[in-house]
Formats: structure tokens, C-alpha cells, sequence
């Protein structure tokens, strides 16, 4: 799970021009990754890695079967990929030995006499002393592990038990919430590796962390501190509707939807980033957000600009620059949004930053509108350096938004944060009306000329 003067608006869609995130267009094959950089990892479990292919060919491609090293496991589609369709590459990589790597295989094609290069970097620390046992495989699949996890929340002061805290548990794209018993105790069957762990009790600070469990480490304590008489939480599904700086978005009349005149706002230069990863899937998450997406598009004018982003495993532009008055060209790309893919935010806001800084209008309103459910893996590394980095684009106005999705406690701590920084909105869409009007709303509190 290792599991943003003139107004410009980006949308990061996380998920098609290249950001030189090692995509690659391969006689008539788009493949959505070739490159997986790990970087330096502790505690080192094998997983498997999935690439998208989709043929943009006008004929069937087959993908070959070939012969590989023994540390890697590769699994292709069983059929032809059809002329606009996808296949899926599916691959396990497993080092025997700890140190740097940076090993290729290639991938051959019917449509194509040379193959494609698959590389796998980075350097193993170490090893989880469960990764043989729990280590998938194509060839040889195995139950997987499984064993007892138990999370303990008690008062940091008192060290007496605190019991109906909310624990949230995250492991790659998916999230459970649950309540810790009578004697502040939680337990379940768990699978080995990371997990991001959060807990939330009434009258105490909440806390994260992420615990690496196995068999022999399955027991964690999370201490509560309480909170001081004067500090209040931050809500964090509640307001739906609250700016950054307490500026509330008025109600907008019937008389006033259609008057979105550059007499009375600003231009608007936006940068749709759009999360597309698995954990977007969900009727509260992906159908609201381009519901939400589509209301704002129909406001604009042929003077705003707008940029539509993807990311899920890479960062995908889907849509550079395009003038408001292309609504059909703009809502056809949002209306064909698909989930899939691990969560990699950290890269998809910077390409984001670059596509606001080119349509930078100096006399409008620049914005990066992040719209996600919060999960927000590959992230850790990086979130100090991506919160000075947001602190310094809303000095030279450009701000940052976040629109947030699901019930992910953990990941809406951080980009309310980002957005705080930003110095933009943050808003929860939790509902069919939500979609329909708040960020409409707050667009033209926003853009309205004073």
C-alpha cells in the first residue's frame, strides 16, 4: 500500500498523453506501465503487479508466451485483444537475494517483430520472515496465510481501555471500519503485510499508523491522548459544503444558474484530477463524482480552459486544454471514467501542477481540484515534500481543492490537509444532491468578481 489574480482549476483524474510515467505505444498496443520502481523496501513481500493493455489497432493482437527467468511468474490473456478492447498482464516477481535490482523481460505481440521491455528496480532491505510461505503463484496457488490480529486502544494518561473506538484498517485498496469491544479490543483473521491503521474516539485526538503484521507480530496498542477543553475536531464528513476559510458558498437561485458571465466572474483555467484507482468503485464514489463533474462542466465558457487528469497506477492526461465551450468532448472523456489500479497519488498532483502552470491565466482562476476517496497509497515517502510543494503553488495563485468520496477516514485526514495548504476548499459529496449543486456553488462563490 506504499498504500492539489486568474483562477485555474485542475481535476486530477487519476489514470491518456504521456507524463512520462513509462507508458508505453507499441505498434498499435497501449500499455499502461513498463517500469515498476520500487525503490528501497523493508520487509520485502512479493505481489502481483498488473499491466493494462488496450489494442488501438484496427486488428486482433495476440500477446506471446514466452519463457522467463524463474523469479518471475507471467500471466497473459488467454484470447486475442480485440480492436478497442483491453487485456491484462499479470506479473510476480521473486528476488531470492537482498540488494539493488534492475532486471528486464520482454513482451512479444503478433502485431509487432520487436518486443516490449518489462523492468522491475529497486533495492530490497529486507525480507519478511512469512514471505516464501505467503509469496502467490500462478503455477503453485496456496490458501493464503492467514492468523489472528488483535488491536488494543487505550488512554495515553490512564492506560485504561477505550472501548466503541472507531478503527478503520487500510490495506492496499480497500477498507474496513469496525468497534473495539468492552475491553477497548478489536480482533479478526488477517493476511500478512502493511495495513494503515486509524482510530477515532469522542473526546480524544485520533491517530494513524501503519504495522506491518505477520503471525509473530499481530498485536498493536494505538494510545489515545485526550483532547484539551478548548480543542474541537475538525469534521470530516459532516460539513459538505466547508471552505478552507469558513467561506460558505451561498444558495445559488434559479434565476442565477444561467448567469455565468465573464461581467460578473472571473475566467477559470481548471485541472480536473480525477482518482481512478479500485477504491473508487462504489455507487458513493465514481457515479457522484462525474455527476458532479458534469455540472460544472455545462457552466463554462469558451474562455475557460479545462484539463482532465487520471491516475490510478500512472498519471494519464485524458484531456489538455480545452476550450468550455467543448462540453460534449469534455463530458464523453468523464462519462467513460473506469476504476482500477493502485492509488499513486503523489506524482499525479505534480503532473498536475505542470498542466496549471502552462494555461496559466493572470487575470483569472487557477485551481487543481483533486477529486478522490483519500486513498492515497505510495504516499507516505513523500508528504512532507508534497505539502511544502502545495504551500508554495497557492502563494504564486494557484490553489489547491479537494473534492472527497466513500467514508475513508484515514486518507480524508490528509487531504483535508492538502487542501487546507492549498489554501482552497475542501468538500464531501455524499449525495445525489451534493453532486448536483456544491461544487457549482462554490465555483461562483469563488470566481465572483467582487
Amino acid at each position: 500500500m506504499h498504500k492539489l489574480p486568474v483562477y485555474l482549476f485542475v481535476f486530477i483524474i487519476l489514470s491518456e498523453v504521456s507524463l512520462s510515467f513509462s507508458q508505453t505505444d507499441h505498434d498499435g498496443l497501449h500499455f499502461s506501465r513498463t517500469e515498476f520502481d520500487f525503490q528501497k523496501v523493508e520487509s520485502w513481500i512479493s505481489r502481483i503487479d498488473t499491466i493494462e493493455v488496450r489494442n488501438e489497432s484496427i486488428q486482433k493482437i495476440f500477446l506471446l508466451k514466452q519463457h522467463y527467468p524463474p523469479e518471475f511468474e507471467v500471466r497473459f490473456p488467454l484470447k486475442s485483444i480485440d480492436p478497442g478492447e483491453t487485456g491484462f498482464i499479470e506479473i510476480i516477481y521473486l528476488p531470492k537475494t537482498k540488494g539493488k535490482f534492475n532486471v528486464s523481460i520482454p513482451v512479444f505481440h503478433t502485431a509487432s517483430q520487436t518486443p516490449v521491455q518489462l523492468t522491475y528496480k529497486g533495492e530490497i532491505l529486507s525480507f519478511d520472515e512469512f514471505a516464501n510461505v505467503a509469496c502467490p503463484s500462478f503455477t503453485s496457488p496456496h490458501k493464503p496465510l492467514e492468523f489472528d490480529l488483535q488491536i488494543l486502544t487505550i488512554d495515553s494518561a490512564t492506560k485504561q481501555p477505550l472501548s466503541n473506538t472507531l478503527i478503520e484498517i487500510e490495506k492496499g485498496e480497500s477498507f474496513n471500519q469496525h468497534q473495539t469491544d468492552i475491553h477497548g479490543e478489536y480482533k479478526q483473521h488477517s493476511g500478512l503485510g502493511f495495513c494503515f491503521l486509524y482510530a477515532e474516539h469522542t473526546g480524544y485526538k485520533s491517530k494513524s499508523l501503519l504495522k506491518n503484521f505477520n503471525p509473530k507480530n499481530n498485536k498493536v496498542t494505538i494510545e489515545l491522548a485526550p483532547l484539551a477543553p478548548k480543542e474541537m475536531p475538525v469534521p470530516i464528513f459532516k460539513d459538505t459544503v466547508a471552505l478552507v476559510h469558513k467561506v460558505i458558498p451561498p444558495v445559488v437561485k434559479p434565476d442565477e444558474q444561467s448567469d455565468f458571465s465573464l461581467e460578473n466572474y472571473k475566467e477559470n483555467n481548471m485541472v480536473f484530477l480525477i482518482d481512478v484507482s479500485s477504491s473508487m468503485n462504489g455507487t458513493d464514489r465514481m457515479p457522484l463524482l462525474q455527476k458532479a463533474m458534469i455540472q460544472l462542466t455545462k457552466m463554462m465558457r469558451v474562455e475557460d480552459r479545462i484539463t482532465i487528469i487520471t491516475y490510478a497506477n500512472e498519471a494519464t492526461i485524458k484531456l489538455a486544454g480545452t476550450s468550455g465551450n467543448e462540453q460534449e468532448k469534455i463530458i464523453s472523456v468523464i462519462q467513460q471514467l473506469k476504476c482500477g489500479g493502485r492509488t499513486v497519488g503523489g506524482k499525479a498532483i505534480r503532473a498536475a501542477y505542470e498542466n496549471a502552470e502552462k494555461n496559466f491565466k493572470p487575470q483569472g482562476f487557477n485551481q487543481i481540484i483533486l477529486s478522490t476517496d483519500g486513498g492515497f497509497n505510495g504516499l507516505a515517502d513523500t508528504e512532507d515534500g508534497l505539502i511544502k510543494l502545495i504551500e508554495k503553488k497557492a502563494s504564486e495563485h494557484i490553489q489547491f481543492s479537494v473534492l472527497a468520496f466513500g467514508k475513508n477516514r484515514i486518507g480524508k485526514q490528509l487531504i483535508s490537509q492538502l487542501a487546507s495548504k492549498g489554501k482552497g476548499f475542501y468538500l464531501f459529496i455524499g449525495t445525489e444532491e451534493d453532486a448536483n449543486s456544491k461544487l457549482s456553488e462554490t465555483l461562483k462563490t469563488q470566481t465572483r468578481v467582487k
